[in-house]
């Protein structure tokens, strides 16, 4: 599960994707079709101090990028089109794009689980999924209700670990107070949700994270899981390449800042 991967080197990542605030929400109804609406965001002045006065280096306002809008689109699966996208802006200098994307069959479909480490709106988009990351969604649809089931990739081939960002050394003393307050200003803000909206009542799931219609598949609050340095430093000498879904959520359970369910889901709704 790439996102494993991601949170394993996310804390000796020294780059741009501190900037980040990434917000995917799958909405669907009983028939099968519904919504993706992906929102996108950074941190404009951090991104700024972050460049500094490097040659060739500017950070104005997020641009809206169609085309690779579009080529997301393609990417997600069969029918799924780009409804429309527009400027958004968030909280604490966030500003960045919000796209809804429509489909037609979410059997049809599948959603990346990784963020947009770019921190920016061109390029590899939040939900645009590679080979080996995908969520997929498989929906039965009965007399009176109708059943979806969300799978995850558990683990990953061995041989397709994510390479160090950090240039392969090994991850800060999580011990020295500077590093640990280095940290805490650069990521300040870094959130990643993914979430499932059935259009809809829900009749039962085994999903662990529900309210109302709503599951949380994904969510991962950086700024949260860095104030609480014990278990953070507990957690971070158990994740590697390797590490599974179903081996790491029993440690997550208390650790604040982060939510991960999978890596199978089923969700009956009317």
């Amino acid at each position: 599960m790439r996102i494993i991967r991601t949170l394993a080197v996310l804390i000796a990542t020294v780059t741009l994707t501190a900037c980040l605030n990434s917000t995917t929400i799958v909405k669907v109804k009983p028939d099968g079709s519904g919504t993706v609406e992906q929102t996108t965001l950074v941190n404009t002045a951090a991104l700024k101090g972050m460049m500094g006065n490097a040659p060739g280096k500017q950070a104005g306002g997020p641009v809206i990028n169609r085309e690779d809008l579009e080529r997301t689109a393609e990417r997600m699966g069969k029918g799924v089109t780009l409804v429309s996208a527009e400027p958004f802006k968030g909280e604490n200098g966030f500003e960045g794009t919000k796209a809804i994307f429509a489909f037609e069959d979410i059997n049809l479909i599948q959603i990346s689980q990784d963020p947009n480490l770019s921190g920016g709106t061109s390029g590899r988009n939040a939900t645009e999924p590679t080979a080996d990351d995908p969520v997929k969604f498989k929906l039965t649809r009965g007399a009176a209700s109708s059943t979806l089931t969300i799978n995850y990739i558990d683990k990953v081939p061995s041989n397709d670990a994510t390479p160090n960002p950090a240039g392969g050394g090994d991850l800060p003393d999580l011990t020295n107070p500077m590093v640990m307050n280095m940290l805490k200003t650069m990521f300040k803000g870094f959130k990643i949700n993914i979430g499932l909206e059935v259009l809809g009542s829900i009749v039962k799931t085994n999903a662990e994270y529900v309210s109302g219609p709503r599951i949380t598949l994904l969510e991962m609050d950086v700024e949260s899981l860095l104030a609480d340095e014990a278990k953070l430093k507990a957690l971070q000498g158990k994740l590697g390449p390797d590490v599974s879904l179903s081996e790491i959520k029993p440690l997550l359970k208390d650790i604040k800042g982060i939510k991960i369910d999978g890596p199978s889901i089923s969700v009956e709704f009317r």
